[in-house]
């Protein structure tokens, strides 16, 4: 990829400036922070703009055929690429909306993906970082990092359509600001990326957002409020897509690993599969779907509440927590983390007729592409818009 020199630079900079912190809090506290913060607020705080190589066909369907997929970084850039250009639910969409989606991170080939990928679709792009990181990351990418060192070392959110884009604005939402750096070294903050859509005779808003992991039902819930606030006043139709992270768990407080594990081995198979895959009913729903409700979204015509994620037990974060018992008891421990099938990435619409659609015109989970190996560790997702 062609880099921006100015902006390699300004990243490796502040990479090297947060290095010798170990905690946000001290790094707040610093006397570098007055000059190290505003820095921060003006690499975060832009968006990247990509025009395709030549201007998409107009299309006559009556629909917006749309893509949701966390693509895990563009770890396996490759097969990501070659799914949306050949295989028979992704080729040719009219929306695709990223989570997860790098700019010069060595695990996905410090490639920027969301350039690549518009230059590959041909379609327009916008792109917005949530963080800079300052480690290769976490999980296999240092595998897939295969001895490189990070470029930008960013990672954000991305928009993809056949029609130009209007105003683009990000809407940063609360988040355990905290947790992600002491724990993880990086900084930045959860937020949405919205985009006027200038499709020719009926425009519309395209909303992506990845909801934080760590916290608690209520605290994904207080992001789409805050979501939901900056849309308040929007009048024309918004799709809204997003891993809501809805995994139905209370992460984050003394007594969160043992919960977890109680409910991965003591729920009958039937409950643990109807409350994950549902997150949005039942006495563990994740709030933030009754706050979508009140704000008029609408998400049961585009979602067939099919898995888009399998647990892994070497990425749970509480498998730590349960170390001794994996030593004692392994086979069984995985047995209990291979129950979950969680169903954590969403489309959302409002302001759209298909809002009453019988359920065969719902929303699909495209299966294959997700696991080990595979494209991402997420299912994309796909659905019409009418």
């Amino acid at each position: 990829m062609s880099r921006d020199p100015t902006l390699l630079a300004e990243c490796r900079a502040l990479q090297r400036a947060v290095g010798p912190f170990p905690t946000l809090a001290a790094l707040h506290a610093s006397p570098e922070w007055k000059t190290l913060g505003p820095r921060f607020r003006s690499l975060l705080g832009s968006v990247r703009r990509h025009d395709p190589p030549a201007i998409p066909p107009p299309v006559p369907r009556g629909v917006v055929r749309a893509v949701h997929w966390n693509v895990e970084h563009g770890n396996w850039y490759d097969q990501v690429e070659h799914a949306l250009l050949h295989h028979a639910d992704l080729a040719d969409a009219d929306l695709l909306q990223f989570n997860e989606i790098d700019l010069g991170m060595a695990r996905a080939g410090n490639r920027d993906v969301t350039a690549e990928l518009c230059r590959a679709l041909g379609r327009y792009g916008v792109w917005a970082p949530m963080f800079l990181e300052t480690t290769l990351g976490r999980d296999d990418d240092s595998t897939t990092a295969a001895g490189r060192d990070n470029e930008e070392s960013l990672f954000g959110l991305a928009i993809l359509s056949r029609w130009p884009f209007g105003e683009v604005r990000v809407v940063e939402l609360p988040s355990p600001e905290a947790v992600q750096f002491d724990l993880e070294r990086m900084v930045g903050r959860h937020v949405a990326l919205v985009a006027e859509v200038l499709r020719p005779g009926a425009p519309f808003v395209a909303v992506t957002a990845h909801l934080e992991v760590h916290r608690t039902r209520q605290h994904r819930a207080f992001q789409i409020r805050a979501l939901l606030d900056a849309l308040a006043d929007e009048r024309r139709p918004i799709i809204l897509s997003g891993d809501f992270n809805t995994h139905t768990f209370d992460r984050g407080l003394w007594h969160s690993a043992l919960h977890a594990g109680l409910v991965l081995f003591m729920t009958p198979g039937g409950a643990l599969s109807r409350r994950f895959l549902h997150p949005d009913e039942g006495a563990h729903r994740e709030p933030l779907f009754d706050l979508l409700k009140a704000g008029g979204f609408a998400w049961a015509p585009y979602v067939d509440y099919q898995r888009s994620l399998q647990l892994r037990f070497d990425r749970v974060d509480e498998a730590r927590a349960w170390d001794w018992l994996a030593r004692l008891m392994s086979p069984l421990v995985r047995w209990a983390v291979g129950r979950g099938t969680l169903r954590l990435d969403w489309f959302a619409g409002r302001g759209w007729r298909s809002a009453g659609a019988p359920p065969a015109t719902r929303g699909r989970t495209i299966t294959g592409l997700d696991g080990p190996g595979c494209a991402s560790d997420h299912a994309p997702i796909v659905a019409e818009f009418e």
